[in-house]
């Protein structure tokens, strides 16, 4: 689960909680180090670039996709290149499983131990009852991390999904527990009450909670965040494994969240219906595959330093150790767009093949400015730039787009003329 001062939990409500001096001082200080170039991945995505780097301030966010954010089914297999089954998690029947071979075990003590079976199952059960009590069922999952092995690496996966997506959009990461035990300890996570959760990334968006608590009107952009954040660890378990187990609590979070929603003004959808939600989801679990797998060396390296108990400090340090040694930064362009034309919408990807090679060896952008891709004055922070405008904009792009479709029609209405006339 992904949690916040905009909070989302497998096991709790959302929740909106003031916006305190600690968080706004921490913000300010991750935004010193990006600016002074000592956080170069933190804000990568849909931020303005840092006043220190090169690149051109955008018009608006600047996201793996651009364009319209109607992903339907069949444009998000498109995209992303997994099925759609493989980003839905797929209902678990541990309970199922667990009790009925708790059930043959304790008919088997009951036989050759001669134990009532009744009174066996009602201890059983008043157990479970005080595990879930008294320690949010920490006895019950340990149980179960000890039977299946597996499930700890892929909960520390799922939670680095939510960790990098939140860092990555610039929210400032607070927290993360791998465990109910920890989570016990933590009261950002539920601490000694029923509500604390298995696992959790603790976040917080503080243009998100000051749109909500009504100081400032609600932003397509803060949803958006949001739903890729909470959408990452199904994102994850996806690309990880080739299919997500967990996260129905995530995207029972973001229908939850998106249902509470009233805005105030701002670019804000009015009323989210069903089918908005869902496809809000799939636009969530597109963005984040996506950047998940632009940033895979980043991902692997959180992961790593996670799995080796490292704290908040050690976390951020392996991801911007690794974003520097892959030549990783702030993204300058979309990887493509998304076009709302025909009955489930048209992806055309920006790759290599949109620049096209000069006779020099060099590159030659969608701008027509040359980039020698070996120079190093055509990086900033280990990202390359592209000419004196490193933005390939949305503008430009859809502009462009939009000529050749004139030409395109044009040439039509000329044959169409043409047979008309032969026709007279």
């Amino acid at each position: 689960s992904a949690t916040s001062s905009s909070s989302t939990g497998s096991n709790a409500d959302v929740e909106f909680r003031s916006l305190d001096r600690v968080r706004s001082q921490m913000t300010q200080l991750y935004q010193l180090l990006r600016e002074g170039g000592q956080l170069n991945v933190f804000g990568a995505i849909g931020r303005k670039p840092p006043s220190s780097s090169k690149f051109a301030t955008p018009e608006g966010p600047i996201y793996p996709t651009m364009g319209s954010k109607i992903i339907t089914p069949n444009l998000l297999e498109q995209i992303t290149g997994m099925e759609m089954i493989n980003l839905t998690p797929r209902p678990t029947n541990l309970l199922l499983y667990g009790g009925a071979a708790l059930a043959v075990l304790e008919g088997i003590l009951s036989l050759y131990l001669h134990i009532n079976f009744n009174l066996l199952v009602f201890c059983t059960l008043l157990l479970a009852l005080l595990d879930q009590v008294l320690v949010s069922g920490a006895v019950f999952e340990t149980g179960l991390r000890m039977v299946l092995p597996e499930m700890k690496t892929r909960i520390t996966k799922h939670e680095a999904g939510h960790f990098l997506c939140a860092y990555l959009l610039g929210c400032p990461v607070e927290g993360v527990v791998l465990s109910t035990w920890a989570a016990l300890q933590d009261g950002r996570f539920g601490g000694r009450s029923t509500r604390a959760v298995s696992a959790g990334t603790s976040y917080y968006d503080l243009d998100l909670s000051e749109q909500i608590s009504g100081m400032k009107p609600l932003t397509r952009e803060s949803i958006d965040r949001y739903s890729i954040i909470v959408m990452g660890g199904i994102a994850a378990e996806a690309v990880e494994f080739g299919r997500a187990d967990g996260g129905a609590g995530d995207e029972e979070a973001l229908v939850r969240f998106l249902r509470s929603l009233n805005p105030r003004g701002g670019n804000a959808i009015k009323s989210w219906s069903p089918e908005l939600i869902r496809n809000q989801a799939r636009f969530g679990a597109t963005e984040a595959v996506l950047l998940l797998k632009e940033y895979k060396p980043c991902y692997d390296a959180l992961v790593d330093a996670l799995e080796r108990g490292g704290d908040l400090g050690n976390c951020i340090v392996a991801i911007e150790n690794a974003a520097k040694k892959e030549g990783l930064g702030w993204l300058p362009k979309p990887f493509g767009m998304v076009l709302d034309e025909g009955e489930h919408g048209k992806w055309i990807p920006i790759e290599e093949s949109d620049m096209i090679s000069s006779t020099n060896g060099n590159s030659l952008a969608m701008d027509g400015s040359n980039v020698d891709p070996t120079s190093t004055n055509g990086e900033t922070n280990g990202v390359p730039t592209y000419g004196e405008d490193p933005i390939t904009s949305t503008e430009h792009f859809l502009q462009k787009y939009r000529e050749e479709m004139k030409q395109k029609l044009a040439s039509i209405d000329q044959k169409l003329d043409e047979l008309d006339r032969k026709s007279d």
